[in-house]
């Protein structure tokens, strides 16, 4: 276990990720969803939260 506070946990982009997954993929089966497909949808919403972090960060090039 690390030191970090519970908000920092919370916080954490690619927790965010997983848990948007899983509760879209439980409402759309309406049940436990399949751990692959939460896995992979988590990943999916992960690399696009991190494109759209480095757009907003990185300097406007026109």
């Amino acid at each position: 276990m690390t030191d970090e506070s519970p908000e920092t946990f919370l916080n954490d982009l690619f927790l965010g990720c997983a848990l948007a997954a899983f509760v879209e993929l439980a409402k759309a089966c309406q049940g436990y969803p399949e751990s692959e497909a939460t896995r992979r949808l988590a990943y999916s919403y992960y690399e696009k939260a991190l494109a759209e972090k480095k757009k907003q960060n990185s300097p406007d090039l026109l």
